[in-house]
């Protein structure tokens, strides 16, 4: 799961431009957050929120914690994330790490289980790295500023944007995450015979 920050045109109206402007970045923005599968699908997302919310309030106001709570009871796979959802714990939600060098754990043994545990999420995070790529990628006018509107064109393109993707994800297959995480179901295992 990972967040992605779209440029958009400075409002008209003062209170209006307040709700998406980011000023850790200095810009306006409209944020989205999207989970992807190891298939390189998209089955969660939430989307067109002010660029001012943080990715972890985006993921609670678009209920994305409780869908992965759900997945995470039925078949007990788990989401990683970055640092920009580090304000919340929670048992599905695995999360890794930029700072590999310390660990809080009493000893030496656990300390080295927790430095593999954070280099392993930071690596499965590399997925939604891929992700994103491969909707920008895709979509390369996404790095253009939308412009601002009142009513829900915008809304109605990034969910548009989505479901193209997922398309062409299913159709084409040309996606990394798939490659990566799915090149072992899709081969015939009774094919492979060793002698």
């Amino acid at each position: 799961m990972d967040g992605l920050k779209l440029y958009l045109q400075a409002a008209g109206h003062a209170e209006i431009q307040e709700k998406y402007y980011n000023g850790w970045t200095h810009d306006h923005y409209v944020t989205s957050v999207f989970c992807f599968c190891p298939d390189g699908t998209i089955p969660i997302a939430f989307f067109n929120v002010p660029g001012s919310v943080h990715d972890s309030l985006v993921a609670e106001y678009g209920n994305i914690y409780g869908k992965l709570e759900e997945v995470f009871q039925s078949t007990g796979g788990k989401c990683c994330v970055d640092s920009a959802f580090g304000n919340v714990n929670r048992e599905f939600l695995y999360k890794s790490c930029q700072d590999h060098l310390g660990s809080s754990a009493p000893t030496r043994e656990l300390r080295k289980l927790d430095l593999r545990k954070k280099r392993q999420a930071t690596s499965a995070r590399q997925t939604a790295e891929w992700g994103m790529r491969m909707i920008q990628s895709s979509f390369p006018r996404l790095k253009d500023r939308f412009i601002y509107e009142e009513r829900g064109e915008r809304r109605i393109t990034l969910k548009m944007i989505i479901l193209l993707y997922n398309m062409r994800a299913r159709m084409v297959g040309i996606n990394q995450i798939r490659n990566t995480y799915m090149k072992h179901l899709s081969r015939d295992a009774n094919a492979d015979v060793f002698f």
